[in-house]
Order: structure tokens, then sequence, then C-alpha cells
């Protein structure tokens, strides 16, 4: 009996937490109004919906006739008398292809889905390359990191969705599922399928570029330092054949980009990469590059901006987390001299592609200075710091994983069970105390808004014709669609059309 049961063991426990997660992370569909917290989030619900209607991204917005195009809410942008999404094109082409088929309601519940995907994907490819233990260390570390918890439940926004396509396809890409399948199964006459992989990790990168084209910079860049670090185990063929599919996957969506803002590489923050919103630093940073810094800096450069806003969100801001990296970090340099260990080839190619990530993403968007809320003091979990960063914090379990790994490895089999168990309980009290309960928008307190302007929302919907045009400040991300809006209230502009 035991030999029959412990096979089927690990898949229903892997299959029990799957589950688990995706309800959690569906904790404000389930639980709120169908409203969003952010302008981004409505703006992408909104055009999903219409592109799994209509199978377009513009919508005739009749009173534009008359205002020079000022009725629009935050995030969606008026070209052409057209709305149209004030973002990248990506996630509401895939949510509204998927509500096509599988009917809009589905929604609001695909970031979850796609998150736990991203989970089992992220495990595998860390056991690919050090032990099944590592794998299912990371994931777990992974499910249950704060941040990537918080953002898997503010559904609407592109950050997981674009992180699960590129885990997916470095999974394919350096894991090779596929060809291990047809290599066990002992199939020598399926040479092309011997490439899927690549192919479908180039598809999973071109709809990560999709979902958020800007981070185009740093991902080539790790695919560079990857390269260099180990140039002659890199795959040639296998790189080849996944650029190629990158840029035929990748070519729908400059089409698509030309029909909706008139140029191929433009998106709804404006033209190439940029992402124009907000407020741009000027200092010796931007001296110092001069006319590379609109090019490789969009955001502007400001190192010692970017390294305080990485101090206070990036480390501070869950500072139990970072001890266990920084733990994880020395313990594995400690080991290794100790032992005299000479790092393996993966090792050391991550490692150098990490660092140069993380550099990269921390003076990209540490530089810009972003303000979410009307409080520009407030450190909250909902900084869209947080979120530009997540690679970054799925890199940092990797560290955690080794150190789980090795402590299990060292302490007495007895022992370890409890102890695994009271680690697993702590770190995730801790991450779901940061995610439902951080003060000003925990997931509570999310939760507890949406209800407030829903009633809200509905007495006006009450109180005004279906052809009204309300002016508001921050509440279009409510009003919007219910009624038409034109933003801000306090504004010469807006003072003149009304």
């Amino acid at each position: 009996m035991k030999t029959f049961v412990r096979p089927l063991a690990a898949p229903f426990a892997i299959a029990a937490a799957c589950v688990a997660f995706f309800i959690v992370y569906s904790y404000l569909p389930l639980t709120a109004p169908p409203r969003y917290n952010s302008p981004d989030e409505t703006s992408n619900v909104f055009f999903s919906r219409h592109f799994a209607r209509s199978g377009t991204l513009w919508i005739v917005e009749p009173l534009n006739l008359v205002t020079d195009g000022l009725v629009h809410p935050r995030s969606i942008r008026v070209v052409d008398n057209f709305l149209v999404p004030g973002g990248f094109l990506g996630l509401p082409v895939i949510y509204g292809t998927i509500a096509k088929a599988a009917g809009g309601g589905i929604i609001p519940f695909l970031t979850p889905l796609f998150s736990v995907l991203a989970v089992v994907a992220w495990g595998l490819l860390v056991a690919s390359r050090f032990g099944r233990k590592t794998g299912v260390g990371a994931a777990v570390l992974l499910a249950a990191h704060p941040a990537w918890w918080y953002e898997s439940s503010r559904t609407m926004l592109p950050n997981v969705l674009f992180c699960a396509f590129l885990i997916s396809s470095a999974w394919l890409f350096f894991a090779t599922p596929i060809r291990s399948v047809i290599e066990r199964g002992g199939r020598e006459g399926l040479p092309l399928f011997r490439k899927a992989d690549a192919a479908l990790a180039g598809v999973c990168i071109a709809l990560a570029l999709a979902v958020r084209k800007a981070e185009a910079y740093w991902i080539a860049l790790g695919i560079v330092a990857l390269a260099a670090s180990a140039w002659k185990r890199v795959p040639w063929t296998r790189l080849a054949v996944f650029a190629a599919a990158a840029v035929l996957s990748f070519a729908p969506f400059l089409i698509l980009n030309q029909a909706v803002y008139g140029h191929p590489f433009a998106t709804g923050y404006g033209s190439g990469l940029a992402v124009p919103v907000g407020e741009l630093p000027h200092g010796r940073g931007d001296a110092l590059l001069g006319p590379l810094r609109p090019l490789l800096f969009p955001l502007g450069f400001a190192p010692r901006t970017a390294l305080a806003n990485f101090w206070t969100y990036g480390v501070g801001f869950f500072w139990w987390w970072s001890i266990l990296v920084a733990c994880g970090v020395a313990a594995f340099v400690l080991t290794a001299r100790r032992r005299k260990v000479k790092w393996s080839g993966d090792a050391k190619s991550i490692a150098i592609a990490g660092v140069a990530v993380t550099a990269w993403l921390v003076l990209f968007y540490g530089s810009w200075s972003v303000q979410d809320n009307p409080d520009p003091s407030a450190v909250t979990i909902g900084s869209s710091y947080l979120r530009y960063w997540l690679p970054v914090f799925a890199l940092s379990t990797l560290p955690v994983a080794w150190l789980m790994r090795t402590a299990a490895e060292t302490v007495r089999p007895r022992a370890l069970r409890p102890l695994l168990a009271l680690m697993l309980f702590c770190y995730l009290g801790a991450s779901a105390a940061d995610v439902f309960w951080a003060p000003g928008e925990g997931l509570a307190a999310v939760r507890s808004e949406l209800r407030r302007y829903d009633g809200i929302v509905k007495e006006i919907v009450a109180k005004t014709p279906q052809d009204s045009l309300i002016i508001v400040d921050r509440a279009d991300k409510y009003v919007f669609p219910d009624r038409s809006v034109i933003t801000p209230l306090r504004s010469e502009t807006t003072s003149r059309c009304a």
C-alpha cells in the first residue's frame, strides 16, 4: 500500500497547494465588488472586456467631439477622438482573447491562474538546475512572498502576467521539458519537436514584452550576461530558434500598435519604450550620460535616488525577508570558501546575470519619482516600485531556498519536519500580515475602500442620467465606465470645458 500511496502523495500535495494559492490570490474578486483601486486596473479590465466583445482596442466617446479629447479617465488616452488603452496592449489582448472563449467573468481570475502556473514553472526551472528540494523551496517561497502575493491579488495589473510569461520562457528554454519527454521515450524520429521548447520559449518572451515592452532593456541585458558568462556552453541553434519565434510572435503586436497609436513602437505611454508618467529626475546622472540618457534610462538616471528608493522599498519594507536573503547569500559564500568549492557553471552564470539585472532594475525604476499615493511621504505595499522589482524578489528566493535545503541536510531527520513546518508557518504568517493588513493599501483596506466606493457609484448612477459627464479627481477609477468622466476636478482646462 505504501508503494502505491507515496508516489501519489506529492502530486496531490502540489495540486492542493496550487488550488489554495489560487483562492487566496483571488481574494478581491471573490469578496469585493467589481471595482478597482487604480486607473490602470480599470483601463485593463475595460479594454479586456471590449476586446472580447468586439476584437478591437478602441471605442468612440461622442463627448470628445465637442471637448477636444478631454473626456477620459486616467490610464486611458484619446487618439482621434477614440478611447484607447493608456499602457501596453498585451494584457487586454491576451485576457480578451481568453474571455472570448471562456466568458467575461473569467477575466478577474486570470492573473491568479497565471501566477500559480508561474510558481510551478519557477520551481521546475530551479529544480532542473539545483535539485528537486531547492526547486520546491524556491516555488513555495515565491508563492508566499508578500510582493508576489499582493500583486497576484491586484488582478488587473500587468506585472505578474509579465513575470509569468518570462518565467515560463526561461523554464522552456533551459529545462527543455518537451525534449526531455522525447528523449525519455526513445523517439529519435522527431527532430522538429526537439526545437519546440526553444520556439515556445520565444513565444512566451514575445508575450511578456507585449504585456510590458519597457522591460526589453533588462531582458536583453540578462540574456547577454548569461551568454557572456557561459560562452562555451551556449546552445546557439536553440537560441536562434528562440529569437526567430520571438520576432514572429511579437510582430502582430507591432501591427496592433500601428493601428491603435499610429506607430509600431508607440504605446499608451508615448513613443518607443518610454514611460513618461510622473516626475522625471534631473541632475548629475542625466548630465553624466548626456544624449544616451533618454535612450538607456527614459525615466531618468539618478543613482542616489535609486539606491534610496531600493533601500526603502526593496530592502526595508520586507526587512525580515531581506535578512533571510542576506543569510542565504552569506552562508553560500562562506560554505564555498570553507570547503574550497568551485562554483558550478550554472550558479556562476545566474549570479552574474542576477546582479546585472538587479542593478539595472534598481537604477531604471528607482531613479523615477513615483507618486501612487495622495500623500507623497506614504510608504505602502501598493507602491509601484514593488511591482517593478518583482523579478528581483523572484531571484532572491534562490539563496533562501539553498539555505533551506542546506539546513534540511544538516538537521536530524526527526527534528526536520517540525522545524520546517514552524519555519513555513512563520513565513506564511509574516507574508499574510503584510499582504492583508499593511497600513494604507493592504488587501483588507482595499476591499473596504472598494465596498465604500461601490455604494457611492451606485448612488451616482441612480441620481444621474446615463449620458452624464462626471468631473472628478481620483474617483475616475471607480466611476468609469458607468459614467463618462473628465479629470482633474481643479483645472483651468476642465473649467473651460464645463
